[in-house]
Order: C-alpha cells, then structure tokens, then sequence
C-alpha cells in the first residue's frame, strides 16, 4: 500500500505548485510512456527518492579507481527530490533570460558552461519563481546553505551518488560495463571484457537513453554535474547526511561527461574545479529535500 499513498502525497503537492512547472514522482513508479515520447522538456520533472544506506566511493579494486574515493558507509536520513533530467538549456533561459552554453541554440540539451556561483544563483531564482525558500544565502562569492528552507538546490555528493547507483554496488548503475548505446561518453577504451563503443561529440538532448532503476537519465556522461560539497579526501568512517567539508578551494563536479573516457563516467568517479571555473560540459541537476509531510511512507 506504500506506492499509491506515495503518488497521493505527490499529487497534492504538485497541485500545490500550479501551475509552476514542477512535476515528481516516487522513485520506481511507473513511466508515463515509453521513451522518449514521456518528455515534457518545459517541465521540471524530479523523482522521490527514498532515505537509505548505501557503501559511498569505490573499492581499490575498482577498474579507474582513484584515491580520493575512499569507500565508507553513508546513510542518508531523509527523502529528498532529485531531477529526473539534467537541467536544459531552455529552462535556465527561462529563468535567468540568457543561455550560456557553448553548444548554443538546444533547448533540450543541457545547459553548460556554467559556474558553480551561477548554478546556486539559478537555483535561489527557480525557488523564488515556485515560491519556494531560498536554499542558499549569496554574499559575492560567499555561500551558506540553510537546510530548513524549502527551496531548489544543488544534490549533495553523497546524494547524487545516492542515486546514481540506484541500489546498485557496481562500477556503473548497468553493471560493470557501461556501453555507449546507454550513455554518451568517450567509449574507445573500455574496461576489459566490455565493448568499445563511439564517440558523439558533444552533449545530446535529455532523455535520449534509458533511465537508470530510479528514473533518473543520464546520470554517467553528457555532462558533468556541479554538487554542493567542496573537495576533500574523506576518511573510511560512516557519515550520516554528509555535506561535505567547510572549507576548500573547489566545488565537486559528479558522473562524467561527453568527452570522458568510461573510467572518469563511473558511479564513485569524482572530478572537482574552483566554483569561479566554467566548462562547456559542465551543468547541474537539481535536488529539493521533501517536505515534512513526506518523511513518511
């Protein structure tokens, strides 16, 4: 009885938002129609996700695995919304009235070639337009998150990788191979026993592949995704709802992107940048922490 009582939940908090473009699902409730006629690119789609526990990082073992993805247990105590897609490019024009991106003129690629800064900026002007609390309090190149407000923001990194995985411990969320009909990355160099795939070129619309088991699309590849935390080296102890540390130079950048080899795609991989820094394959997801009313199944 849990999914239909989580799909009322949903139903009465959109009806709430109209006729803002904000439309969420529980994690693993049925798809609409099959891809890619599900799209409504104008609208903000998020997915329910569940709290849980989950192993964060990767093992020494792991093909690509880098130092600074220490593998700890991480629990994560609330649900919490998360974009089903990659944020576009019409959507970022529509509420900051310019598109940066260097692949120009897409609307439904995602949006690139933003900083951190400006990421957090479109989130505070996205809750403003849904009449959301402000996540994030701006003083030039200062920035604190108030967990209590309602708002748009950026995922954690232990919530994005949260998600990507999807339940899974594997070097991807389709296993242990990546193939480049699942995902739009650099495929000339797979790990061993996987297919070489191709390479695109560039970012492709949202939703052009399937979604991992949670709903969520293009959480390997395309573009890399800016996340909340800074840079550290974590330790192996458990952490519950971590944000990262309170000090560092640089902002995390999560799942890969286009012009990444397979092993930099990976569910543990993590690149980082000075939050000032822009790349054009680059964007942001977007996260919201349910509302109280939802901790509840």
């Amino acid at each position: 009885m849990r999914c239909p009582r989580q799909r009322v939940l949903i139903a009465v908090l959109c009806a709430c938002l109209a006729p803002a473009p904000f439309v969420a699902r529980p994690a693993g409730a049925q798809p609409e129609a099959a891809l890619p006629d599900n799209r409504d690119r104008g609208r903000l789609e998020f997915v329910l996700l569940p709290a849980g526990s989950f192993l964060m990082g990767s093992p020494d073992r792991e093909w690509g695995s880098r130092t600074d993805e220490q593998q700890r247990p991480v629990t994560l105590t609330r649900r919490f919304f998360l974009g089903k897609y990659e944020v576009t490019q019409a959507q970022w024009q529509a509420v900051m009235g310019r598109n940066p991106s260097f692949l120009y003129d897409c609307p439904d690629c995602p949006v690139e070639n933003v900083t951190w800064y400006e990421a957090v900026a479109f989130c505070n002007a996205l809750s403003r337009t849904l009449g959301f609390a402000p996540a994030y309090a701006i003083r030039d190149t200062i920035v604190t998150w108030d967990p209590a407000a309602d708002g748009i923001r950026l995922p954690t990194e232990a919530e994005w990788e949260y998600a990507c995985r999807a339940g899974t411990s594997t070097v991807f969320h389709t296993g242990d191979c990546l193939g480049t009909h699942e995902a739009n990355y650099l495929g000339y160099d797979p790990q061993k026993g996987c297919e070489k795939g191709m390479w695109r070129g560039q970012a492709l619309e949202i939703g052009h592949f399937p979604p991992n088991a949670w709903e969520l699309h293009d959480m390997h590849g395309n573009v890399g995704e800016w996340v909340w935390d800074r840079h550290a080296f974590p330790s192996a102890q458990a952490a519950g709802d971590p944000r990262g540390p309170d000090r560092g130079a640089e902002r995390v950048i999560r799942g890969g992107n286009f012009r990444e080899l397979g092993r930099h795609c990976r569910s543990a991989v993590r690149h980082k940048a000075a939050p000032g820094q822009r790349f054009p394959w680059v964007g942001l997801r977007l996260a919201r922490t349910a509302p109280a009313g939802l901790e509840q199944p």
